[in-house]
């Protein structure tokens, strides 16, 4: 590498960093955020902080965050913030080396961009990692299928980092790693089984000194019990949303492929077919996956969205390769767009409700103000030995990790219709989770309780026949109270509350 290319790298990162650090949310956006950042100083999966299977090296990078910042929210923070710099010079090296460094470049600054590369670097999710972990995996296996190179050592490495970064996407990515193991010599692929081994027991050995082996594979085995289908429309609608928020304008390059495919068929197609071959055991694994079985949000798209990454990042290079200009015009453009769409504030009177997963800066906005005030005064005007606090359960964590004193309770069917979920009661105190069956659907109040608050905007609607407080807030939003006593209890249902 030359000075400049140093240069260039120092000022992605640097560009990540200083684009992030005054934008990322203040209060958790989700509840899984609050699981992550408790699990930095308790891991475990009795208390699903983190979740089942423990997404072990990030969790790690979030500790090693912790010893400087001693605070849990933030040093899960930090690695989004930092994964995201990073992420923007991996990019931007791996663009370079496999085609050419105005192709790494382009490809970066789409990562820097984009709505859902943006947003995951604002919030606390393992998402960004992904195509990091997933493009530096990808590479090695370019470099033993498509260049010949025998690197079977960094292939078992990359392997692991990636199952050590989100388990939950080795499905995605094994036919990737099959693809470059194929093609090692025995002494090579020795090599690659022994450094995926020594990687995966570097996360393992912990895991399993926190969690105990048994629990960690009834967990495992507990896994086919979880719906992993969706209808495949829902699953198309979330596909195409996940890719369009996530490469803008630049999407349109991809029409660049269909335009050259006419042109090379007979002459080039045996030239290219390696990397043919290459791109679509990158990208169709992970598009089939969240096709035919489940797409929650592009967060679960990121394997092959980065694969998509590095072909239209080589298709803005190629097809502005006579034009400089040209090129920087549109790489301009791009990230013009990019940054419109994501910072455009959708909701500026706040009349819609808030939108997890939204990949839209002005819901994370939302919900610091709306969730961050209502924190505020319940902290201010209710006593945590007198009062429980029920919340739906999308922000049912985020109101307990900050509300640690007080009883903060999540009734599934308050929310959810037809599930399994619907009779689950979770309550959290000092940072304890208690989860129990309801077979009645009836909260009974504890000892010493004088108040129930409803954080939620609509609870007012819900309860039938009593008497009920509402508090005004910021941002358009409402806080709902009721006196209880010890003798009342709460019968709920969807969107229901009748107290007895």
């Amino acid at each position: 590498m030359k000075k400049i290319d140093y240069l260039i790298a120092f000022i992605l990162f640097l560009t990540g960093l200083l684009t992030r650090l005054n934008f990322v949310e203040k209060i958790f956006s989700q509840w899984d955020g609050p699981l992550y950042a408790i699990g930095v100083i308790r891991y475990s999966f009795e208390q699903t902080t983190p979740t089942f299977p423990g997404y072990p090296f990030y969790i790690a990078l979030g500790k090693f965050f912790y010893l400087f910042l001693h605070d849990p929210q933030r040093s899960i923070l930090a690695v989004s913030i930092f994964g995201s710099a990073a992420g923007a010079v991996v990019i931007y090296l791996i663009g370079w080396k496999m085609f050419h460094k105005l192709a790494g470049i382009a490809g970066a600054v789409i990562f820097l961009t984009g709505s859902t590369f943006y947003y995951f670097s604002l919030t606390t999710y393992a998402y960004i990692l992904t195509p990091i972990t997933t493009t530096i995996l990808a590479f090695v296996v370019y470099r033993i299928f498509v260049k010949r190179n025998q690197e079977g050592l960094f292939l078992g490495t990359a392997l692991g980092i990636s199952v050590g970064t989100r388990p939950q996407e080795a499905p995605q990515i094994i036919l990737l790693f099959i693809l470059g193991f194929l093609f090692l010599k025995s002494s090579e692929k020795i090599k690659s089984i022994f450094s995926f081994s020594i990687v995966t027991l570097l996360w393992f050995i912990p895991v399993i000194n926190a969690v105990g082996l048994h629990e960690y594979f009834k967990l495992f085995i507990g896994l086919k019990q979880y719906n992993l289908h969706a209808p495949i429309i829902q699953n198309i609608d979330l596909i195409t949303k996940g890719f369009l928020l996530s490469f803008g304008l630049s999407s349109f390059f991809l029409f660049y492929y269909i335009y050259k495919f006419r042109k090379i068929w007979k002459k080039q197609i045996n030239k290219n077919l390696k990397i043919i071959v290459f791109f679509a055991v990158w990208i169709v694994p992970g598009f089939l996956i969240n096709l035919l079985l489940r797409s929650d949000h592009a967060g679960y798209q990121m394997t092959y969205i980065s694969g998509f990454l590095l072909v239209i990042s080589y298709a803005i290079w190629k097809a502005t390769q006579k034009n400089k200009l040209l090129y920087l015009i549109i790489v301009v453009t791009i990230a013009v767009f990019n940054l419109y769409w994501f910072f455009y504030d959708r909701d500026p009177n706040f009349v819609k409700p808030y939108r997890p997963t939204s990949f839209h800066y002005s819901d994370i906005r939302k919900n610091d103000l709306k969730t961050g005030s209502k924190i505020h005064f319940i902290e201010n005007n209710f006593d945590s030995k007198k009062t429980v606090v029920i919340a739906l359960p999308v922000l049912w964590m985020p109101y307990a990790y900050y509300l640690k004193y007080y009883q903060v309770t999540s009734l599934g069917a308050l929310d959810i219709k037809n599930e399994k979920s619907t009779n689950l009661e979770q309550d959290v105190k000092n940072w304890h989770i208690t989860k129990q069956i309801k077979s009645d659907l009836t909260f009974s109040i504890p000892h010493g309780i004088t108040s129930i608050v409803f954080p939620d905007d609509n609870a007012y609607s819900w309860i039938k026949n009593y008497p009920y407080k509402i508090y005004h807030l910021p941002g358009n939003s409402t806080i709902t109270s009721i006196s209880v006593s010890e003798n009342n209890k709460i019968k709920y249902s969807y969107q229901s509350l009748e107290i007895k």
